[in-house]
């Protein structure tokens, strides 16, 4: 929140709408974690819609690798089933049959797709059209892999599947792939795979559930886990607990790394499946600083949820508040690897990063008003921002959910899990990919959420009536700036005063539920598991597939008693 809309808020006597702090058991970091801005008080609203993409085939994906090229989208690796079936271990946990071994090209302009099998390895043989060999093909077809695109190279480092001897196992591979090249080949079938890629056997790649960047001139891998053999409920691999940093040699024909670097084992960096997100902050000196923040993630060695950022530097060394701390900042919303977004003010210093859905220790319920803390990580639709300012202090806000899509039995789908956000074309980023928002002057389509996990309940294990699956969706995401309040001008003539008590009314309206219109048919022929019908916010107009759902949350009137806190004065009336 803004000096001057902290001004204003005590200028009028009120508070942001925030939750109480929660307790939590001893299992997870801290026993509470921070309270978090229902208002969304943030100087901008983000809306989704979902894509049509017509005929096109989309694939059932999550837990994939991506790189971009030519304003496409190039997918790899990860699973076409759902969460990893808790009740089984193994390959009952893991089916082959779920591994993807294609490499997808979508084009969200045209909206075509294009897709090509990396080869089966059971042949024993090398791929007649691939030119990979067993091996090749099974590393590539791992789930839970790093990933990151330098240029027009997506390197790929690790992540879980089944090897040549049909055992389980993280593979200790880091790839290179020339996207130019993967993609020609995929499109237009000329060449083979094998022409567009190197790989590299090291042990600094021996990673899943991690994350990694180049930043500095060096790649970065950041925690994950090392887990050889089958994946049973409540099993452990060798969390990394460290930073591991080298340089990429890659001439096009060889790839090798130099200058390995490892930060010392940290228990409280014994984490996985988190996000992992690149930041910009003031050095200082008038520029920038590039870093990275770890949020989240799990699991404590008592299977409890990780709720300190952990903060990296450029040059790879992690730091972490002391969970102590009385301003310490804990986590307690979209705590899981989810889809995700950054945008930095250089105006203000603002580091914002958008979360989208995923799994969760925290939820915000709207029918009861109020948020909830499950222990077990529910998958919820919640959207917030996790918001870093030019002090370094930390807060999150809520800016509502995912559009409201349900299945044929009226159970309405969770989605984020396991998703990845690509930008559109010709949005201002920085150098690590941090969308420049002062450069966002009016409404703008930043990109598109594709895939992941999505369920039609909070829990898989126990319930058999909840399915889980990989998702075809295609979100569009739309952000829409809201001007930051003169302060003075409210709190000392009388417009502040009315739109005060507008905004008091619409706060009523607007906390605990949404307007709902039918969004139309089903994107395309999926399969019935994940089809059904779909709502969302809007403002009016022939309901359409398409329609922007407004992410804000929506109270209504008669729960508003509910609340003990008071509404912060609505930010689109602020001038």
């Amino acid at each position: 929140m803004s000096r001057r809309a902290i001004m204003l808020t005590r200028c009028l006597g009120l508070a942001a709408l925030v939750c109480l702090p929660s307790a939590a058991p001893a299992g997870h970091q801290t026993p509470t974690t921070s309270p978090i801005d229902l208002r969304g008080y943030v100087p901008y609203k983000i809306g989704l819609r979902e894509v049509d993409f017509g005929a096109a085939p989309l694939p059932l994906l999550h837990s994939y690798a991506a790189g971009t090229y030519d304003g496409k989208w190039v997918l790899l690796s990860g699973r076409s089933n759902g969460l990893h079936d808790l009740a089984q271990s193994g390959q009952g946990s893991f089916p082959p049959a779920a591994q993807n071994r294609d490499v997808w090209v979508i084009d969200p302009v045209t909206k075509q797709s294009w897709h090509r099998s990396l080869g089966d390895p059971g042949t024993g043989v090398n791929d007649p059209a691939s030119g990979l060999s067993p091996f090749q093909i099974l590393s590539l077809s791992a789930t839970n892999n790093q990933f990151e695109q330098v240029g027009d190279r997506l390197y790929v480092s690790g992540g879980y599947g089944l090897n040549a001897s049909n055992q389980f196992t993280t593979f200790d591979m880091l790839t290179a792939i020339d996207l130019p090249g993967m993609v020609d080949w995929v499109v237009t079938g000329s060449g083979q795979a094998v022409d567009h890629l190197r790989q590299l056997n090291t042990p600094v790649a021996s990673v899943t559930g991690g994350a990694m960047y180049e930043m500095g001139g060096r790649m970065h891998i950041v925690f994950g886990q090392d887990f050889e053999g089958d994946y049973s409920p409540r099993s452990d691999g060798t969390y990394t607990r460290q930073v591991r940093s080298f340089d990429v040699v890659d001439d096009g024909t060889t790839l090798a790394i130099a200058n390995v670097t490892q930060t010392t084992p940290n228990a409280s960096y014994r984490r996985r499946d988190l996000n992992v997100i690149p930041t910009l902050r003031p050095d200082g000196a008038g520029g920038v600083a590039e870093g990275l923040v770890a949020l989240s993630g799990v699991f404590t060695s008592s299977f409890g949820v990780w709720t300190v950022p952990v903060e990296i530097d450029a040059d790879g060394t992690p730091t972490m508040a002391n969970i102590n701390a009385p301003d310490a900042f804990k986590q307690g919303f979209n705590g899981y690897h989810s889809a995700k977004l950054g945008m930095y003010s250089a105006g203000t210093g603002v580091m914002n990063e958008v979360l989208f859905g995923g799994i969760s220790l925290q939820y915000f319920d709207q029918s009861l008003g109020q948020v909830v803390t499950d222990d077990n990580m529910p998958f919820v639709n919640d959207v917030t921002s996790v918001v870093i300012d030019a002090n370094g202090d930390y807060s999150q806000h809520h800016l509502g959910f995912f559009p409201e899509i349900f299945d044929d039995q009226g159970k309405q789908w969770r989605f984020g899990a396991n998703a990845e956000f690509f930008a559109a074309a010709g949005i201002p980023t920085f150098d690590n990919g941090v969308i420049n928002l002062d450069q966002l002057t009016g409404k703008t389509s930043l990109g598109f959420i594709f895939g992941g996990i999505a369920t039609n309940g909070p829990h898989t294990q126990g319930n058999p009536d909840v399915t889980s699956t990989a998702s075809y969706r295609v979100f569009e995401v739309v952000y829409t700036p809201v001007p930051e309040a003169n302060s003075l001008v409210l709190a000392l003539t009388g417009i502040g005063a009315l739109c005060l008590a507008t905004n008091q009314r619409l706060a009523q309206r607007r906390l605990f539920g949404q307007a709902r219109k039918d969004f139309g048919a089903a994107v395309d022929a999926r399969p019935a598991s994940l089809g059904g019908r779909q709502t969302g916010d809007v403002d009016g107009g022939a309901p359409s597939l398409g329609t922007e759902s407004q992410l804000n949350p929506a109270p209504r009137a008669t729960e508003r008693t509910q609340r003990s806190s008071t509404f912060a004065a609505e930010s689109s009336c602020l001038v």
